[in-house]
């Protein structure tokens, strides 16, 4: 089955789960909201073509739009599309790796203006599983006194090409949930529960420890150069991402492109302007091989420094 295939069977998969949700009193109220909001394509860049970040986003933007003009694809470019915004981003979770064990994961995001920080620091609680039908039995709503950062909880699906585990495509899904709170990390469970009432459901002690994930910091650069028309209304939203990740043994960089598209429940796109979006990134790698590796989540390699 192609992935043009499996993107619209999955949305109709979900849109029946759903309907059948309804009729479910006990889940009503958490499903009768939730449908898949979007689609996001990733293709992990080879880290040799980035020890200068800047001039790797410069390249891999010149193969970008070559590759469009190339497959008959317009691209709606940004006024500077080479800005690059500035970030850290962390994971915390227990020793044992207890919440990354029951498919959750808690990223800690702050942002610079400058060389600073700017006030306050974002959480995002996920969960993610290769079964869409598991993901939206969670319930990722935020506790009584706790505003998350969007009006609706987001369903995506991750779709990781060149796949380090079968050469090909890797497909999975997530919920996820953000928040802005102060600077500070939280400390333990107890106060996680509170944000995040579901992570009761785990059945650790309440002052079990919170600790950044390897203890490693990501110092994010990206670009967001523009968006790719593929026709019918479709458009993917562009991303070029480096993570400098400093460990004990050295740095190590981990760049990806990716692009996302949303979903409407009132819009089906053509199949034409489907195709066009599933096959771009594997016209990119044919492209440029040599840019490419084995592709995994970006935050997969910073738990695997936990293993090292």
């Amino acid at each position: 089955m192609s992935l043009t295939k499996k993107i619209i069977l999955i949305s109709l998969i979900l849109a029946i789960s759903f309907m059948g949700c309804s009729k479910k009193t006990a889940k009503k109220s958490v499903r009768s909201d939730i449908f898949l909001n979007s689609s996001e394509y990733k293709l992990l860049l080879n880290a040799d073509m980035f020890t200068d970040y800047e001039k790797g986003f410069q390249d891999y933007w010149e193969i970008i739009k070559t590759v469009a003009k190339q497959e008959g694809i317009n691209i709606i470019e940004k006024d500077n599309p080479l800005k690059t915004k500035h970030k850290d981003i962390s994971f915390y979770d227990t020793e044992n790796l207890d919440l990354q064990k029951h498919s959750f994961l808690l990223r800690y995001k702050r942002k610079y203006k400058g060389n600073d920080y700017k006030p306050g620091a974002e959480y995002t609680l996920k969960y993610r599983n290769r079964s869409a039908e598991k993901v939206i039995d969670v319930d990722l709503k935020t506790g009584v006194g706790y505003t998350p950062k969007h009006d609706e909880i987001e369903l995506e699906s991750d779709i990781v090409y060149n796949s380090a585990l079968n050469g090909k495509l890797d497909i999975s899904y997530t919920m996820a949930n953000g928040i802005d709170l102060e600077e500070n990390p939280i400390p333990n469970i107890g106060e996680l529960v509170k944000v995040y009432p579901v992570i009761k459901t785990i059945g650790l002690d309440a002052d079990t420890k919170l600790v950044r994930v390897a203890n490693v910091i990501a110092d994010e650069r990206m670009v967001m150069p523009g968006k790719l028309d593929f026709g019918d209304g479709l458009f993917g939203r562009m991303d070029i991402t480096v993570w400098i990740i400093q460990t004990e043994d050295g740095k190590i960089s981990v760049p990806e492109f990716s692009f996302d598209h949303p979903f409407s429940q009132d819009k089906k796109y053509s199949d034409e302007a489907m195709q066009k979006c599933t096959s771009f990134i594997d016209k990119l790698k044919e492209y440029k091989p040599e840019w490419v590796v084995p592709g995994v989540l970006k935050a997969a390699v910073v738990f695997d420094l936990m293993n090292k």
